[in-house]
């Protein structure tokens, strides 16, 4: 068995034969004689292959792993360049039990081979996310003994990774085999490629199954309980074909209706449930789609929700709700807009339906893009409606007769619709309407001989009233003649049905008797027809009078067949018709009926009397039949009262030997006349009679309360059932009816015993009888009334003996639950193992619920369901397998469970593996972080967030929780923690934790990594005992945004560290206001404080900072630092300084003052204060930079008059360019200081002699220029009178007045030689200039 097409089976007797078994026709085997080893056949074509003499091709050699191995599987992937082989050889010493496994994996374009332990191998194409290349997967099973401990693993691994394109990631899980299963091993594995789900099937019959993509754990039962060796892949189906050692052909399949609530309910895997959905294309994941669906679109990821509506399972999410929905979203300029990005994902993946066909194409034909159009439908990507095509038409005119006939070659239905079309189209049929009945009739009367469906479907669409119906009806066959009946009736044609029904002798008469009856005709002759010819007059009867339709009642007795009458009658009375339409309809035929058959009818309902009219008038009319002399004489004494003499001749009649002592008829009338006249004698009656109508009578005898005799009746005709109930429901004793029931020993009658019991409250003695009576079918009654009755050892035995006789899921799951109830946990744990249909979900979570956790332990690890066993084992303290089961369940509620139970037991060890399980959950860290702290296990929480540091998932919620605990409780760790781990910090959460806690110092480091300087700042200055450091206040106050910040530090650090405040003010420097800061030291009285800051600031020139300092120089009398500020910094009240300073003791500040005054322009005072101090040489500086030469002669005056002549004579050269020469000369000679003017006059001489030599100079110069440009511009007249050579020649014109001529002639003056001597200059030829004059 290669494939789910065929298997070929060797038969050895009675003589050697190959059998194959085409699994689409498994009872119709086909034998061939043929000896072989083995055969296989092909699953595409009927070609069997033999094992023959030809030599195989050689793919590869054997690995050593596999040598002495028996070979059980061989495969190739569906690129077939991958191939396995798997081989099973014994175990291990330390295990021999169990079976190893080995694998050769071989790559035919590498021609290499890996050799691996495995029992079980598969491969599978998948498409990798982000990769538009299909992977190649194999899955493999292992069992391994390492140690002594055996591992159990699933492998998935991609094959031949392409480089550069996304790869799968290599997954693996745990098979889990039960404790009775510990040798047991994978034999087979299987992976569906409808639902991408691993079937790995063990050699003991166990099923696990696991998700391919992820590698999950999706359900694990034990299928059958004979050993496992072969295995198919069930293609059509998603599942797989398995043969056992007893030689049956198991098929498994996924439950489409239940896989995905399964697995989103039981294993609360939402994720998975909706790829599953997706894949297979099943129900169940509805809700969580359009759920997803929503999130994304109002997230704005509409190509992630297009996708998602794309593969939505059974298509939910395709519909117009979804197109408007995408139509609604505003498009952004230079992008894609969301309704063509989700048409585009529905074009990638298939076929559009008709909506969406015709919304994409509205789209595209407004855009005039009608090429793109021909080439989806070319592609068959859009689905053809009558709206697309009234969309796209452009004035074509179709051959309409031409399409109907090629339509009608393939779907007779869709020609109908069409010809149907084409007679409402506008301006009339385009096709002439015989012409479409011809082509209609043709093919009918092809089809009813050939294809009767087709014909159906012609018909029974009702458009022919006018055809040549003997033909058709002449077709014989029963399906086309009930069809033909079938048409008729709906198309109205009743006639035709008559017809048909009455000369037919083709037609399925059940079948047409039902469908008449439903299609509740108004003219009922052709279901008589039907119910007259096949004996179904008791039918036709109880449906005419149930639907009051009594004259075809009279119409059929009357005219049709009189002969049935009698049945008629019977059918009347059952349905309690009014006596008198029985007795008018009894008279109406009269002597046409049989007597003797209507006699009977009556007398079995008792309603003999119902005859006496009827009966006179035949014997009025001369009848001389025994049956109606017999009925008159019976009606005669009972009408006459006589029933003690009418039992008396009858008692002679049938007790005595006489010719009508059997009479069946006689002793019903003796007995029923003896219970309703004398009920003394019916007992005696029935003792002694024997053939007599004993239900109807038992029947008559239980209505007159005679139950003794009732009981006796029906015992003496074995009607042990209708005895027993005489017993149970009016002799009311159920000791009798078990007394009873032990002596018949009939089922049936136990089973009313039982009931009854079950019913009095004798539940016990009620599932014995039940046994007894190997009755199953109360099971519910019972199991409820047990449950009640708490009587589980008993309910057992019955749950028992109904498994043996139906396959219930209520009857298996409440043995479990029995079970559980007497604590008998192995008969479960045996009962599971073996093939049940147990809802174990259900029974698992009842049992829990019911606190039965023992049992519930159970029935959770069997089905793999990690999270209720988890839950489970918690309940029973069992908190290691409590752990266990939680890591198989991997669920975060499952975890949070364990985690919790574990905190409460002080388990903290296993508590911590939980807890890190959980704790990289964002949402679940605060939950799991509060239950510790409200138990006061600071420490345990403390060492479990320690440990997730250290996770490959850790996230930041983790390193933030770990903060705000060490804030909490070990704040000596608190600021190592946010060094170590500042960029992994929620940093507002720890803020609000250290701000809680008082942890200043770490708050502020908080700050500084937040970028939170002014917060930074204003907690430093706050809580400096704790908070304060030099270094990091400087680096934090430069960086903060509030201004008022600056001056807060300067209070602060005035306040609390002065000594430092220099250093805080000069990286302030370039950012406060100096003035606003010296106002604050002038307030605090510390101005010399600040002295050095404000040295550093006041090349800013600020009024308030040189006044500061200048203020700080006089009183330190440091003369020279004050003057360099005067000098270098003008910014300040001048005059004011020096007033104040110009009576200081020191004659360094009065000199200072002068000086100041001197800047200020105050050139008198300066010169006065000078001069006071005698200081006299700043007073001449002072008088030379005034400029003022009225200021300059009085300090000359002013010497003379003290006799200061050196002073005298220093004041000319310093005030020499505003002292007149001769108001010194002057000077000078009055007061005899002549010699001390001499170099005065000297220096003045030679000044001015300088200047006229310069003069003299620029005169020369201005001379030769002069000439130069007078020789010049002679140049230039020759230059334009050359010509004057070509004339004769002439006498010399006179000389012109000014023109030099030969030297010797008389002309210019000739200046002399210039004169020297004595050296002086040469003196210029026009004479001296003038004296000036004192």
């Amino acid at each position: 068995m290669e494939s789910d097409k065929y298997i070929c089976v060797r038969e050895t007797a009675p003589q050697n034969s190959v059998v194959i078994i085409d699994m689409n026709m498994p009872n119709q085997p086909l034998r061939r004689p043929i000896t072989a080893d083995s055969a296989l056949m092909n699953p595409n074509s009927r070609i069997l292959a033999l094992k023959g003499d030809s030599e195989p091709v050689k793919m590869f050699e054997r690995t050593a792993n596999l040598v002495n191995n028996q070979i059980i599987n061989y495969r190739c992937d569906p690129t077939e360049k991958w191939l396995v082989l798997v081989g099973i050889a014994p175990g291990s010493p330390e295990r021999p039990q169990l079976v190893k496994g080995n694998m050769q994996l071989f790559s035919l374009e590498q021609q290499r081979s890996q050799a691996l332990e495995a029992h079980a191998a598969a491969f599978a194409p998948f498409k990798v996310p982000g990769n538009e290349n299909p992977s190649t997967l194999i899955s493999f099973a292992t069992k391994t003994v390492n140690a002594g401990q055996v591992t159990s693993k699933l492998h998935i691994i991609e094959l031949g990774a392409q480089p550069g394109k996304a790869s799968f990631t290599k997954k693996q899980a745990d098979l889990f085999f039960p404790p009775d299963f510990a040798d047991d091993f994978p034999v087979a594995m299987q992976i569906s490629h409808k639902y991408n789900l691993i079937y790995v099937i063990t050699k003991l019959g166990l099923l696990f199954v696991y998700d391919l993509e992820t590698a999950t754990a999706v359900y694990r039962n034990r299928i059958s309980p004979d050993p496992i060796f072969l295995t198919a892949e069930a293609s059509s189906t998603g599942g797989f074909y398995a043969i056992n050692r007893r030689g049956q052909v198991l098929l498994a399949n996924v439950n489409e209706a239940t896989i995905v609530p399964f697995v989103s309910g039981q294993l609360n895997n939402l994720e998975l449930a909706v790829n599953l959905a997706k894949r297979g294309n099943l129900p169940g994941a509805e809700q969580l789609v359009v759920q997803r669906f929503q999130e994304l679109f109002a997230q704005t990821k509409y190509k992630e929700a297009a996708e998602l509506a794309a593969e939505s399972p059974q298509g939910i999410l395709r519909t117009p709700d979804t197109v408007a929905k995408f139509q609604s979203v505003p498009v952004q300029a230079g992008q894609t807009p969301p309704l063509l990005q989700y048409f585009g994902t529905l074009l990638t993946r298939g076929k559009l339906n008709a909506f969406e066909s015709l919304e994409l194409s509205r789209l595209v034909v407004n855009q005039n893009k009608k090429n793109l159009l021909e080439n989806w439908l070319a592609e068959d990507k859009l689905e053809c409606s009558e709206e697309l095509g009234d969309l796209v038409k452009v004035g074509y005119m179709p051959d309409y007769l031409f399409l109907l006939q090629t339509i009608l070659r393939t779907d007779p239905q869709g020609a109908v619709n069409f010809a149907l079309m084409m007679s409402q189209m506008e301006g009339g049929c385009p096709v002439d309407y015989n012409t479409i009945t011809d082509l209609f009739l043709q093919v009918l009367e092809i089809n009813l001989v050939t294809f009767p469906n087709v014909a159906d479907a012609i018909l029974a669409n009702g458009m022919f009233s006018h055809y040549d119906r003997p033909r058709i009806a002449q077709l014989e066959d029963p399906d086309i003649h009930f069809k033909y009946i079938e048409a008729a009736a709906k198309t109205g044609q009743i006639k035709e049905v008559e017809r048909v029904t009455r000369e037919s002798n083709f037609y399925d008469a059940e079948k047409t008797k039902n469908f008449l009856m439903e299609a509740k005709l108004p003219d009922a002759r052709p279901l008589i027809n039907v119910c007259d010819r096949f004996g179904f007059v008791p039918d036709l009867t109880h449906y005419l009078y149930s639907n009051n339709m009594l004259r075809y009642i009279e119409g059929y007795v009357q005219k049709v067949n009189p002969g049935n009458a009698p049945l008629v009658v019977g059918q009347l009375l059952d349905d309690e018709c009014p006596e008198d339409f029985i007795k008018g309809l009894i008279l109406s035929v009269r002597s046409l009926l049989p007597v003797e058959p209507l006699v009977e009818e009556c007398e079995k309902r008792n309603r003999l009397r119902l005859l006496t009219q009827f009966l006179e008038h035949l014997v009025s009319e001369g009848s001389q039949d025994v049956h109606v002399h017999n009925a008159l004489a019976v009606k005669a004494f009972m009408t006459a009262d006589l029933p003690h003499e009418l039992i008396e001749l009858l008692e002679k009649i049938v007790l005595q030997n006489s010719a009508f002592s059997g009479n069946f008829n006689l002793q019903n009338l003796l007995i029923l006349t003896a219970i309703k006249a004398d009920p003394s004698r019916v007992m005696d009656y029935v003792n002694r009679l024997d053939n007599f109508d004993g239900p109807a009578v038992g029947e008559v005898a239980v209505e007159a309360q005679l139950y003794e005799e009732a009981f006796a009746i029906f015992k003496k005709f074995n009607m042990n059932v209708q005895a027993v109930n005489v017993l149970l429901d009016n002799i009311r004793s159920i000791e009798r009816a078990v007394e009873f029931a032990f002596r018949v020993e009939e089922d049936a009658v136990w089973s009313q015993v039982a009931k009854a019991q079950l019913k009095e409250g004798l539940v016990s003695d009620a599932i014995e009888s039940f046994i007894r009576a190997d009755d199953a079918t109360h099971f519910l009654d019972v199991i409820q009334a047990a449950e009640n009755a708490n009587v589980y050892h008993d309910l057992v035995r019955y749950l028992l003996m109904v498994r043996q006789k139906a396959k219930e899921p209520k009857v298996d799951s409440e043995l479990i639950y029995a079970y559980a109830k007497i604590d008998r946990l192995g008969d479960i744990e045996e009962f599971i193992l073996m093939p049940n249909v147990a809802n174990l979900q259900n029974v698992g979570d009842r049992l829990y619920d019911e606190a039965l956790y023992e049992a519930a332990k159970i029935i959770y690890a069997f089905i793999s369901n990690w999270a209720k066993l988890a839950v489970t084992l918690v309940k029973l303290k069992q908190f290691q397998g409590a752990v266990d089961a939680a890591r198989k369940a991997n669920s975060a509620k499952t975890w949070k469970e364990v985690c919790f139970a574990c905190v409460d037991a002080e388990e903290f060890r296993l508590a911590q593996i939980c807890g890190l399980n959980i704790i990289i959950q964002v949402d679940d860290l605060e939950e799991v972080s509060e239950y510790y702290q409200n138990r006061g296990c600071f420490n345990e929480l403390i060492s479990l967030m320690e440990s997730g540091l250290g996770l490959e998932r850790a996230h930041m919620g983790i390193f933030t929780e770990l903060g705000v605990l060490y804030a909490r409780y070990r704040p000596e760790k608190l600021m190592e923690h946010i060094k170590l781990f500042s960029t992994r910090l929620n940093i507002p959460k720890l803020i609000r934790a250290c701000d809680e806690q008082q942890h200043w110092k770490e708050l502020t480091y908080l700050y500084i990594l937040y970028d939170e300087f002014d917060n930074a700042a204003t907690t430093i200055m706050n809580h400096s005992p704790e908070a304060w450091d030099h270094m990091q206040f400087k680096d934090v106050i430069v960086k903060v945004a509030s201004v008022e910040l600056y001056y807060k530090a300067v209070h602060f650090y005035l306040q609390e560290h002065p000594d430092l405040i220099n250093d805080v003010l000069n990286v302030l420097a370039l950012r406060v206001d100096h003035t606003r800061v010296v106002d604050i030291l002038r307030k605090a009285g510390h101005l010399r404080l600040v002295k050095p800051y404000m040295v550093a600031v006041q090349s800013n020139n600020v009024p308030a900072v040189n006044e500061a300092l200048n203020e700080i120089y006089v009183e330190e009398e440091d003369y020279d630092r004050l003057r360099e500020s005067i000098d270098l910094h003008d910014n300040f009240d001048m005059i004011g300084l020096a007033q104040k300073i110009e009576k200081h003791e020191l004659l360094e500040m009065r000199r200072v003052a002068a000086y100041i005054y001197k800047k200020a322009g105050r050139w008198k005072v300066s010169i006065a204060l000078s001069k006071k101090d005698k200081h006299y040489k700043d007073a001449m500086e002072t008088a030379s930079q005034s400029g003022d030469r009225e200021l300059a002669e009085e300090l000359l005056i002013y010497f003379i008059e003290q006799g200061k002549k050196e002073c005298f004579a220093s004041c000319l050269f310093v005030c020499y360019d505003l002292i007149r020469a001769d108001v010194a000369l002057e000077l000078a000679w009055m007061n005899n200081m002549i010699d001390f003017a001499f170099p005065y006059l000297l220096q003045f001489i030679r000044e001015y002699t300088g200047k006229v030599d310069e003069l003299i100079k620029d005169r020369i110069e201005a001379q030769n220029e002069m000439k130069a440009k007078e020789k010049e511009e002679k140049d230039v007249i020759a230059q334009q009178n050359m010509y004057a050579q070509l004339l004769p020649l002439a006498l010399p014109a006179p000389p012109m007045p000014g023109m030099g001529g030969p030297q010797g002639m008389g002309g210019g003056f000739v200046p002399p030689p210039p004169m020297g001597g004595m050296g002086m200059p040469p003196m210029p030829p026009f004479g001296m200039p003038p004296m000036g004059s004192y």
